[in-house]
């Protein structure tokens, strides 16, 4: 490597230093359900009781632990709030492949939470 290379190492700009922007510090809202931080606000859902932001995982978990499921059933994420206990067929020639045995209501849709329409806001468009 010549000596004029040995100066390019760093690329074009290797002469300026790079400056660290500390990040601010956001408090995130906690699940009342595990009691950790709701970080994904969009894919949050609002707690039943408290209409607190909760992880969609946790209230998954709770949703199977209050129905019972055959083998061939799950709970599945029909929207607006909305949750089923979805029971999945096998059969050939049935035009339904699944159908919806139990719809769950979890999630009130009116009034919308505040922190729902403060993460809407926030959100970049798209």
């Amino acid at each position: 490597m010549s000596n004029g290379d040995a100066n390019r190492r760093g690329g074009f700009y290797h002469h300026r230093r790079r400056r660290h922007h500390p990040r601010p510090e956001v408090e995130y809202p906690l699940c009342p359900i595990c009691q950790k931080p709701v970080r994904e606000l969009a894919s949050a859902i609002a707690h039943r009781e408290t209409q607190e932001p909760t992880h969609f995982d946790c209230i998954l978990r709770i949703l199977r632990e209050e129905n019972s499921l055959s083998e061939n059933e799950k709970i599945c994420y029909l929207g607006n709030g909305s949750f089923g206990v979805v029971q999945f067929r096998n059969q050939p020639g049935s035009p339904a492949h699944f159908f919806v045995r139990k719809r769950i209501q979890y999630e009130k849709t009116d009034p919308m939470p505040d922190w729902r329409k403060q993460s809407w806001r926030a959100a970049p468009p798209h």
